[in-house]
């Protein structure tokens, strides 16, 4: 079945509308949404950047375009990866350094109420509806 209207306009109306909230919130803590993200992920526990730009949707180049405020701001530091992980000569590993864990924990709230916010304009049915087709589109759109 063929549709004559294009799926990724109102996505990405949607993404760029859903991404004001979040930037929005998080400009008292000089971040954008994208870097809030990747610290966040980068504070679970270190990454590789290989794994990194696959776990955020991002090509490597456009990763390490996003990762170099982070750095040259001293929340995130690289280091080499043990020998054993077999990854190439481009990659290295990622952590939060003790600045970035602190800019991580002031932002946190600011985050919540973009989240919050979110929540509350789409209601909760939509909200969950939402993020479950967004999931779901996700994993059916990876390359096998």
């Amino acid at each position: 079945m063929s549709k004559d209207l294009c799926t990724c306009s109102p996505l990405r109306r949607l993404t760029r509308r859903i991404t004001i909230i979040y930037d929005h919130h998080l400009a008292a803590d000089a971040l954008t949404i994208t870097q809030y993200s990747l610290i966040s992920r980068i504070g679970r526990v270190p990454v590789a950047n290989p794994e990194l730009a696959v776990v955020m949707g991002m090509d490597r180049s456009t990763l390490s375009r996003a990762l170099k405020p982070l750095i040259a701001a001293g929340w995130i530091e690289t280091f080499d990866p043990p020998a054993e992980a077999h990854l190439d000569k481009r990659s290295f590993v990622l952590q939060l350094t003790a600045a970035g864990r602190a800019k991580l924990d002031q932002a946190r709230p600011n985050w919540q109420r973009a989240q919050d916010e979110i929540d509350r304009l789409l209601g909760p049915e939509l909200s969950d509806r939402l993020d479950q087709a967004v999931s779901d589109s996700y994993q059916r759109l990876q390359p096998e």
